[in-house]
């Protein structure tokens, strides 16, 4: 299983887009932030083939994009696409319907709404959620045992237990430990997670400019007590996870 990752950066412009990630083969897209949408054109996957949008929360740096993905799918020929999210998911995508009203006769939106805690299957594949600590309800993701993505949040206990036995985490550090922050996870924050964390290798992901310069020392400090690899995730950067 291929995974690429559309966006790695935050709300804060910079080099790096806002979330996305993409599981290559099943057309699965985690987080649609602006700039997602342009990365995705740039990737092996089309963007009508985009079958499910799975949704961590919905600030706009996650769900930027997700109007301009469906006209698009409706220009290419498609009438429907699949949201799953957590809770707030169903009103935020009816506000955005009412704003772009004229994409109602166009396309149907199917929504899937859960409590992080909950399980159900997509594809074939089972998805498992976790509640994390953020400013609005939010949910991290499992899939099969192929890679749990954290989306926003702070390190939260439980999250290595959710991980363990997965190929990859794919986990948010947005700040490095200078910036006292909430809602988010520093790599001081990060480590004791990873120290009980049971995975192959873990990437690094929505990244805010306060981290540049910082990389190196975030790897280090977050992987100081984890027997694999970390490393920082870069827009467009494809990885294979077991499947």
């Amino acid at each position: 299983m291929k995974l690429t990752f559309l966006g790695t950066g935050s709300a804060i412009p910079s080099e790096r887009v806002h979330s996305g990630l993409i599981v290559e083969d099943e057309g699965f897209l985690f987080d649609c932030g602006s700039g997602v949408l342009h990365n995705l054109n740039k990737s092996r996957v089309p963007v009508d083939a985009v079958t499910n949008v799975f949704l961590t929360h919905t600030h706009l740096d996650h769900v930027n994009d997700l109007m301009a993905l469906v006209k698009a799918d409706w220009l290419l020929g498609r009438e429907a696409i699949h949201v799953y999210g957590p809770t707030g998911t169903s009103e935020t995508l009816s506000h955005l319907m009412d704003a772009y009203d004229y994409m109602r006769e166009k396309m149907t939106i199917g929504v899937t709404e859960f409590e992080p805690g909950e399980s159900f299957e997509v594809g074939g594949h089972k998805f498992d959620t976790f509640p994390t600590e953020h400013s609005v309800p939010s949910a991290a993701y499992r899939m099969n045992d192929s890679f749990v993505y954290s989306g926003d949040t702070e390190a939260v206990e439980g999250m290595a237990e959710f991980a363990s036995g997965c190929d990859v985490l794919i986990h948010e550090c947005a700040f490095p430990d200078e910036m006292d922050v909430s809602n988010h996870t520093r790599p001081s924050t990060l480590a004791p997670v990873l120290e009980d964390c049971f995975v192959n290798r873990v990437y690094l992901t929505h990244l805010y400019p306060h981290t540049r310069g910082h990389e190196e020392e975030m790897v280090e400090k977050a992987g100081e007590n984890y027997g694999g690899e970390v490393q920082i995730a870069e827009d467009m950067q494809t990885i294979d996870v077991k499947d």
